[in-house]
């Protein structure tokens, strides 16, 4: 099976993400890198199936535009193949094999798998370094989600994906033209907060100011936290250990069992009366 990932400002978790990957059934590993990258990426080619693209633009993913990625799966994906696609720092959680998980998702006539991202923090609320047979899951045990409580934005991905949908325009993946939403809900353990990750999203907050973009909210929203506590206190955003943590049951499309955000729940009822998808949504709102 093939995955999909851009690299643009840091490899430093390649490592992990490759070995959680293969454990998880991906045989191909298609990579957009910055060219500056290109050699760390190249250091696994021995161990893994890694085909590496430098020759696209990777640094539109800051803007959730993700043009490498589409470009690659157009050339390389075929037209009923599913496929993995996400960021570098995202874990998908696979409680069942791939193989059965996308055999369900067909039998329901399904073309996207979501995941929810939870972001994995420190025990000591700081921002780690690692190395690179460190268990990310021991340094990183707090779970949460932090996106949707403190950032306030949209924690859910299409992380599973079906021959040719594409993400619509400044989506990124969290949502893709046409989709069809599979009940089941997926975690993705969001490995962001390590070191130098804070210094790198002020960095990428300048850029997302500069382009007018209005969810450059969001990270002015972790940087105030931030610098309120002088840490990440997730004890004040529902951060649990994760052998404590529980996910909420998914949010069910009335009409086709969809699993679905807070988001797009509270818009379906309030104007179309019930908790839709997006697809179903359109029936009732044009």
């Amino acid at each position: 099976m093939k995955l999909f990932v851009t690299i643009y400002n840091d490899p430093k978790l390649l490592g992990h993400f490759l070995r959680h990957y293969r454990a998880a059934g991906i045989t191909e590993f298609y990579i957009a890198t910055a060219p500056e990258f290109r050699s760390a990426v190249e250091s696994f080619r021995s161990d893994y199936n890694i085909f590496v693209f430098d020759n696209l633009v990777v640094s539109d993913s800051i803007l959730a535009e993700n043009s490498a990625i589409t470009k690659i799966r157009g050339d390389h994906q075929r037209a009923d193949e599913w496929v993995v696609i996400v960021d570098l720092d995202e874990f998908v959680d696979f409680p069942d094999t791939l193989e059965r998980l996308i055999a369900e998702a067909d039998q329901a006539g399904a073309s996207v798998v979501r995941g929810v991202m939870l972001d994995r923090f420190s025990a000591d609320r700081q921002t780690p370094d690692f190395f690179p047979d460190t268990d990310l899951d021991q340094l990183f045990p707090i779970k949460s989600r932090f996106i949707r409580n403190v950032m306030g934005g949209c924690d859910y991905k299409g992380v599973l994906v079906k021959g040719y949908i594409w993400p619509v325009p400044g989506q990124g993946h969290h949502r893709f033209e046409d989709e069809k939403i599979f009940s089941k809900l997926l975690e993705i353990s969001h490995f962001k907060w390590i070191a130098g990750a804070l210094e790198r999203l002020r960095k990428t907050h300048q850029i997302i100011l500069d382009a007018n973009i209005h969810w450059a909210m969001e990270h002015r929203l972790v940087f105030d936290h931030y610098d309120t506590h002088g840490r990440f206190a997730w004890e004040e955003f529902g951060g649990k250990w994760a052998h404590d943590f529980t996910m909420d049951p998914a949010i069910a499309c009335a009409d086709c069992g969809a699993a679905i955000s807070e988001a797009e729940r509270d818009y379906s009822l309030a104007h179309c009366g019930k908790q839709l998808c997006r697809r179903d949504q359109k029936k009732y709102i044009g």
